[in-house]
């Protein structure tokens, strides 16, 4: 056991933790689930690279109470073991689903598992179940402490298919890469099992933990906040892509009939409001990757890879499906559409915005004439 190199791997750990929650600060001020999660998670493995070189730095060192700051940092390091895939869990989750109220539903038997596992922790603190601590403070690892690192794979696991059932469900999300993360931390959990004497689990975690702040920074630069959708800078680099590789494109540009009077009559955050209803009608209509893009103000494109405009129809189609039963509902205003469908033709992108403008104006030109 080379305790110099434990200090540097841990001490590397809590320098780049340090330099992320700098970074982050702006996200620490917001108030969303996930975000106090993320913060939470940067913490308290920042705490375990500094618990894991301590526990190093103890064993087999005898004063008064050395044995007890012993079990302290192991009982910290093994709780923070199983806290921390579970937090990634529910991160996962939130960043993809956003709904709190999934957790309980879709999580009991991690929940359950993670419960048991923290019990087994404090249990060992009287019985020697995970591990063991002599009188000379020296630690040795039990049978039962292997199963924290099957615990952890049943986690990162569980974290993986969550990512693969929402892109089956809602087609894939750019930049979610949950790999980021999973891949380092699998990685330095595996060698510290093999090789006992390794500290490489925590530097692992701290990489991973970064990696997530870089995918999600990633992803934020193509996100529109207010509507969660992709934004016009992802457009312009979505179309360049398909373009490039000769995909057949359709599109549909739409915005919301009489949106002034909206923002007007009710004011600004209602209009907000009822271009996140919208949005959310946008994307629960599609079914078999239509891409949805705020474009600008209330005006919204969906792009689909293929020279075809029949399935776009039909996304319409199921679009005002979902308006018709949004409206029937009592809420202070009723939303309609107009919406024009165009093809790229000889790659030309400005007469492909051009026709669909067109085309939208057109059928808006006819709703103000009925009312």
């Amino acid at each position: 056991m080379d305790l110099r190199s434990i200090f540097v791997s841990n001490g590397i750990g809590i320098f780049l933790l340090g330099m992320l929650l700098y970074a982050s600060r702006a996200r620490i001020l917001r108030h969303r689930t996930e975000d106090k999660i993320y913060t939470y998670m940067v913490i308290g493995v920042m705490i375990g690279c500094f618990m894991e070189a301590f526990s190093y730095a103890l064993d087999g060192k005898v004063f008064p109470g050395s044995r007890i700051l012993n079990y302290i940092a192991n009982t910290y390091l093994f709780s923070v073991n199983i806290l921390l895939p579970f937090c990634v869990m529910i991160y996962v989750d939130l960043g993809l689903y956003g709904d709190t109220d999934r957790i309980l539903k879709c999580y009991k038997p991690q929940i359950i598992i993670g419960c048991i596992m923290l019990s087994m922790t404090v249990l060992t603190l009287f019985v020697p179940v995970s591990y063991f601590i002599s009188e000379q403070n020296v630690y040795e690892r039990r049978p039962f402490g292997y199963a924290y690192y099957f615990v952890i794979l049943y986690f990162c696991l569980t974290s993986y298919f969550t990512t693969k059932r929402y892109e089956k469900e809602n087609g894939a999300r750019a930049f979610f890469n949950i790999n980021a993360f999973l891949v380092p931390i699998l990685i330095g959990a595996a060698l510290q099992f093999m090789f006992y004497g390794l500290s490489l689990a925590w530097i692992a975690s701290a990489i991973g933990l970064v990696g997530l702040f870089m995918m999600q920074q990633n992803e934020m630069a193509y996100i529109d906040s207010l509507v969660d959708t992709y934004n016009r800078q992802y457009l312009n680099h979505v179309l360049s892509a398909w373009i490039s590789r000769g995909y057949g494109i359709s599109g549909i540009m739409l915005d919301i009939d009489y949106f002034k009077h909206i923002n007007d009559q009710f004011g600004h955050s209602e209009g907000d409001n009822a271009l996140r209803t919208v949005s959310a009608i946008l994307k629960n209509s599609r079914t078999s990757n239509e891409w949805v893009f705020r474009f600008a103000g209330d005006e919204f494109i969906i792009l689909k890879r293929t020279a075809a405009t029949g399935e776009l129809e039909a996304y319409m189609d199921r679009v005002n499906t979902q308006l018709d039963a949004y409206n029937r509902g009592i809420h202070p205003y009723r939303l309609y559409l107009s919406y024009g469908i165009g093809v790229i033709e000889n790659r030309d992108i400005d007469a492909f915005m051009k026709q669909m403008d067109a085309k939208m104006y057109e059928m808006k030109e006819n709703h103000h004439r009925v009312a």
